[in-house]
């Protein structure tokens, strides 16, 4: 699937597929097909509403990972404290973007990097540890 094709899938809470994604699927899905990443760990049971399970998966995952600045293919992280809100990815079209989707819009959207920062206290940019180097600034 291209990033265009995902675009246009719309948002279906705890959706993987292209039927649906909600934001953790969206994620996966852009990352894995756009940037050629491996496909992340689904935590396709995890509620969008359950903060907590969300945060949890979070934790698991970000283990592994660098905080880094806003590269192509980072993973952005909206928190409050320590709890995991929502989440969206780098993209870079057109300069470095955030490609996200969500229940209230309903399909995805990209934003600039500041605008996707304004929407919470708290951004945080992960990528593999073995992929700081591999993706454009």
């Amino acid at each position: 699937m291209t990033l265009n094709e995902l675009m246009a899938v719309p948002y279906l809470d705890h959706g993987r597929d292209e039927h649906g994604l909600d934001c953790w699927g969206f994620v996966r899905l852009v990352r894995h097909h756009h940037h050629g990443l491996p496909l992340l760990d689904s935590f396709g049971t995890v509620d969008p509403d359950d903060k907590a399970g969300m945060t949890d998966a979070y934790h698991q995952l970000v283990g592994g990972y660098v905080e880094t600045a806003p590269i192509d293919g980072a993973i952005a992280c909206h928190l409050i404290e320590d709890t995991l809100v929502h989440v969206g990815v780098v993209v870079n079209e057109n300069g470095l973007k955030v490609a996200q989707t969500g229940r209230k819009m309903g399909r995805p959207w990209l934003c600039s990097l500041s605008d996707f920062e304004r929407m919470s206290l708290i951004t945080r940019y992960y990528i593999e540890h073995d992929c700081t180097s591999g993706l454009s600034q």
